[in-house]
């Protein structure tokens, strides 16, 4: 099968179900919006994030997303040249979307025909989603997305979300918890599949023994407010006024550093570093030094909040043990006291007591990262998810064949 994959950016966890999605059988073909030097999430991704491997994987970074935003007079000449997408024009100006379409005609028009593909998929339901939409109404084959967290939790238009998962032939969702949320707020289609993120444990680095004092590492990408990294940043006071000696590592940024320089100053006074973004692999091989994992996820003051971190997986697949908060799919992940422990968001003082508990009792912390790393192997294989998706879209494209 011909899977054309339309995405707003390439993080690793997309990069790793492609590659599993290729070797499974399928050709797999990626579209990005097109590379320039600015502080967008898309460009800050790129930097970050290694491109799928494969012979059957190509990447194509063309989409103009810049059209969005430009002035319309910009626009005319792709109108123009589109006007023979008649029918998915007019259904674009009725539902307000005309800019995705011409995004998503540009892109059709610009495809090789003899590399049309079979089925269309988008991860995030946000703007690549409605060009995913629109190109497949235009090459008349079936689409289907995948939801995670901000797109569902925190939609631009949850007019234009539910139109977006409606017309899915299936939508996938990586937990139970945005399941039943999509459910709950009636956004929820009948064709709702849970397609949980895979992970290969194998390739991932091997545990260094641990340091002394001992280390602790926060993965925090974009370091936005969902993170909670204030309240683990609080913890460690606590730890240090309590004469817990213990050293704090995080990594991640915001697009233009401002929020890191921030917490930079801000924690100037303790054993705190903040070394900004790294690449995936970078960021693996420091993760793998630690004694601790800590993600102390809230949810932000305008409702956004994680949906299962794909940094928690991997340092439970390195098998550290790891500390989280009872937020969102996070407990489908961590079974508190069994694969990791989960504490009250917010709470930095329950935060620096489940931390002073395993630096204090490495029979356990070790017990719990051995448990965390079962648990990623049972319900994150790689292989698993390429499994349950190939199936669904499968049968959404004999089902368009049929109609």
């Amino acid at each position: 099968m011909k899977i054309l994959y339309v995405l707003g950016f390439l993080p690793p966890y997309v990069t790793r179900e492609i590659e599993a999605m290729a070797a499974a059988g399928h050709r797999i073909a990626v579209l990005l919006p097109e590379e320039k030097k600015s502080s967008e999430t898309s460009d800050f991704w790129n930097n970050i994030s290694r491109d799928p491997q494969g012979n059957s994987v190509t990447i194509s970074r063309t989409l103009k997303f810049v059209y969005l935003t430009c002035p319309a007079k910009q626009l005319t000449h792709s109108f123009f040249r589109s006007l023979r997408f008649v029918k998915a024009l007019m259904k674009s100006l009725r539902e307000s979307e005309f800019r995705y379409f011409i995004i998503a005609s540009n892109a059709v028009r610009d495809m090789d025909p003899t590399c049309r593909p079979d089925m269309v998929h988008a991860h995030f339901a946000h703007d690549q989603a409605h060009v995913a939409r629109i190109m497949a109404t235009i090459m008349k084959v079936p689409y289907s997305v995948t939801t995670h967290a901000t797109d569902i939790f925190v939609p631009k238009c949850k007019t234009r979300l539910r139109r977006v998962l409606a017309g899915a032939s299936t939508v996938f969702t990586i937990s139970r918890y945005n399941l039943n949320y999509l459910t709950e707020c009636n956004l929820c289609p009948e064709n709702i599949v849970v397609a949980r993120l895979g992970l290969d444990t194998e390739k991932l680095p091997e545990r260094k023994p641990p340091s002394s004092p001992p280390l602790i590492i926060c993965t925090a990408s974009g370091l936005v407010s969902k993170k909670g990294v204030p309240v683990l940043i609080q913890a460690m006071r606590l730890l240090h006024n309590n004469g817990i000696d213990c050293r704090l590592t995080v990594i991640g940024s915001d697009p233009d550093g401002t929020t890191l320089q921030k917490f930079r100053e801000s924690t100037a006074d303790i054993s705190v570093n903040f070394i900004g973004a790294l690449t995936s692999g970078e960021t693996l091989d420091v993760v793998s030094r630690a004694s601790l994992f800590v993600l102390p996820c809230i949810e932000a003051d305008n409702g956004d909040k994680d949906g299962i971190p794909v940094a928690l997986m991997e340092a439970m697949g390195m098998g550290l043990p790891c500390i989280s908060t009872e937020i969102s799919g996070i407990p489908e992940l961590i079974e508190n006291g069994v694969s990791g422990l989960l504490v009250k968001p917010e709470s930095s003082t329950e935060l620096a007591d489940a931390i002073t508990s395993l630096l204090c009792d490495s029979e356990t912390a070790s017990r719990l990262g051995k448990n965390g790393r079962a648990r990623v192997l049972t319900n994150h294989s790689p292989k698993n998810l390429a499994t349950i998706m190939t199936n669904s879209l499968q049968e959404a494209v004999k089902n368009m064949k049929n109609q």
